[in-house]
């Protein structure tokens, strides 16, 4: 008789685990998933900085800011270079091109 009640002792303890390793597996996968979608947001991120470059350069908009901040008094330059205004602006610009773009491709 012992030997029957082990034996359903066995299968209790069985379908007892399977919870806890369905949650496993279901952990695991779910890392996998984080990771992978996470990756796959930083490859965005730069094809999308690539794409951004290239519509600069097809609209030719460096060369027209270079235009008009070539006619900008010396004293004034001088003053927004010491400060870095045009790095910034140069950041700004490409940071909202980019964004426009992976909006477009959302």
């Amino acid at each position: 008789m012992e030997f029957i009640a082990n034996f359903f002792d066995s299968i209790w303890i069985f379908f007892e685990s399977l919870s806890d390793f369905a949650t496993d597996i279901l952990v695991k996968v779910s890392a996998w998933y984080v990771i992978w979608v996470t990756k796959a947001k930083i490859y965005f991120v730069g094809f999308s900085w690539e794409v951004a470059q290239e519509v600069l350069n097809q609209l030719n908009i460096s060369a027209t800011i270079n235009q008009y901040w070539g006619s900008i008094d010396s004293k004034v330059m001088g003053a927004l270079t010491f400060f870095k205004i045009p790095e910034a602006l140069n950041i700004i610009l490409n940071a909202h091109l980019t964004r426009y773009v992976m909006g477009v491709f959302k």
